[in-house]
């Protein structure tokens, strides 16, 4: 199956970006790269996460004919599943352009749920801003809950495959979230309990 346009996912991590780009490789993508860094971009047919959000635009300008696919979560959920990303997996020799990247987004390195929040939403606002008159090359695709390849399929112009859609990090991710979540909130529970 040979492609017609060029992919790019363009929601915040934590969103479904592993599972999008299993996905186009099942369509016959060849060239697909998850958080990319911005020199691999002109390379690539697909991609997704960060490494892709924060150069939406310039994919546009540089790939005519590409399509966008805003990658969707309830706020909460993702709050619960990006605060672990943000919270453990950086320290002090994180890398530059990790801590760019989240500043970029986020307008924090560590997780700040009021910055998160604003930022989950001025993406989405900017987004649809950008696109609000090319509806046709922007698909909104939240994959939590249940949307694949019947919404996808028909936006990129191609067949439906008989795979299922891939859902990868799924429960891992968000049951480890859960436990570390619930964990430091007995944390703070007895903590409180004991200064009484």
């Amino acid at each position: 199956m040979s492609i017609k346009h060029k992919a790019w996912a363009i929601g915040l991590g934590r969103t479904g970006t592993n599972s999008f780009c299993k996905a186009l490789e099942i369509l016959g993508y060849q060239n697909v790269r998850h958080n990319p860094p911005f020199e691999e971009l002109k390379d690539l047919d697909g991609a997704a996460d960060n490494g892709c959000t924060i150069f939406y635009k310039y994919l546009d300008v540089r790939f005519p004919g590409s399509k966008f696919i805003l990658l969707m979560r309830d706020l909460e959920a993702w709050l619960a599943s990006i605060e672990y990303m943000h919270t453990d997996l950086i320290d002090e020799q994180a890398e530059d352009v990790v801590m760019m990247r989240r500043m970029m987004l986020y307008e924090s390195v560590y997780f700040d749920r009021e910055k998160f929040t604003a930022a989950y939403h001025r993406h989405h606002d900017d987004v649809n801003r950008y696109f609000r008159d090319r509806p046709d090359d922007l698909l909104e695709l939240n994959l939590t809950t249940g949307d694949g390849w019947d919404e996808l399929c028909p936006f990129l112009d191609l067949p439906v495959p008989e795979d299922p859609f891939p859902h990868a990090n799924q429960r891992r991710s968000d049951l480890v979230s859960r436990v570390k979540s619930t964990a430091r909130n007995l944390t703070r529970q007895f903590k409180g309990g004991r200064q009484r």
